[in-house]
């Protein structure tokens, strides 16, 4: 009786299990159409009426039990990615509209340490509305929207420190990227983006680079190689006097960086408008050290090329599905 007892509980057990399986794939099957509609769709009227669906279908998704293991593979056109430790996982996402401009979606779904369960918050961009954007503690209500195609963690003093990369579309003027630091609040899962970890600038919260559509912006994190300098001063001679100082490169060395492309104006005159604003050719780097993230300028080698291509340059179709690769 005891045997036939456990063989029960445990007939229940894989029927349940494969139970939620079922659900969280039909789920999949709802969203999956819903995905290609908001990309392929002709009219922006038919694009976000899908997205709304879309929307409210992950949201029920995410509030199921266990949901927060489960791949969801069949999205591949909305950017998912999970921090190693599990803490969270986001979910990004764009829609145009029929005169260029994207929308940017997405959901974090995070542990609350206190409880051990999983919460869900939508994410609502308010990227337009915010004054002083770089220096400013935003959350889930209050979000510079980006998709988020890369997630950095670092470790000082016991303490996890997560960066997220970001590409915002933007509109036909210009494009955005971002990097986005971001934590949770003590007693919750919801998160808050925007941090004071980069060294010696006390008021950024957030680096945000805005340019022309004409450009190609490399924003990347890994190991990367760099000069080490030195400032030295000419010997002077007899037939000669004491020259000014120079800086010397005497060693290189190979880090990991978050590294990016500096941006300038393409012509004088136009300081201030980002449509006009282009890679100067110089590359800065960022290393993190003792819980900061430190500045490398114009020293930064970038040899080694991306894995992957996340610059979306927009082709001729304003509807174009901007969004990276999967890792």
């Amino acid at each position: 009786m005891k045997k036939f007892c456990f063989v029960l509980l445990l007939c229940l057990s894989f029927s349940l299990t494969a139970q939620k399986n079922y659900n969280m794939q039909g789920m999949e099957m709802i969203l999956q159409p819903l995905m290609e509609t908001m990309y392929s769709a002709n009219s922006s009227n038919e694009r976000f009426a899908a997205n709304e669906k879309f929307i409210s279908e992950l949201e029920d998704a995410l509030d199921m039990e266990k949901s927060f293991s489960y791949p969801f593979s069949g999205l591949n056109k909305i950017n998912i990615l999970t921090s190693k430790d599990k803490q969270f996982r986001v979910f990004t996402w764009a829609v145009c509209d029929d005169e260029g401009y994207w929308e940017n979606y997405g959901y974090i779904q995070s542990r609350n340490n206190s409880t051990g369960d999983y919460e869900v918050y939508r994410l609502f961009d308010k990227s337009e509305e915010i004054i002083s954007p770089e220096e400013q503690k935003l959350n889930d209500s209050t979000w510079f929207g980006a998709i988020y195609y890369d997630l950095i963690e670092t470790k000082f003093d016991k303490r996890t420190y997560y960066v997220l990369l970001g590409f915002d579309a933007n509109d036909i003027y210009t494009k955005r990227r971002v990097i986005e630091p971001v934590y949770f609040r003590n007693g919750s899962g919801r998160p808050v983006f925007g941090q004071n970890v980069f060294y010696k600038e006390k008021e950024r919260q957030r680096y945000i680079f805005e340019y022309s559509t004409d450009a190609s912006f490399t924003l990347h994190y890994g190991e990367q190689y760099y000069d080490i300098v030195t400032t030295q001063k000419a010997k002077s001679t007899v037939f000669h006097k004491v020259q000014p100082f120079e800086t010397v490169p005497n060693e290189t060395k190979k880090e990991k960086m978050i590294f990016f492309d500096e941006l300038e104006p393409a012509t004088s005159g136009m300081e201030g408008l980002s449509q006009y604003y282009i890679p100067s050719g110089e590359v800065v780097g960022l290393y993190f050290e003792g819980g900061k993230w430190k500045k490398l300028k114009y020293n930064v080698l970038p040899r080694n090329k991306a894995e992957k291509n996340d610059d979306y340059t927009p082709d001729d179709s304003k509807r174009r599905t901007l969004f990276p690769e999967k890792k």
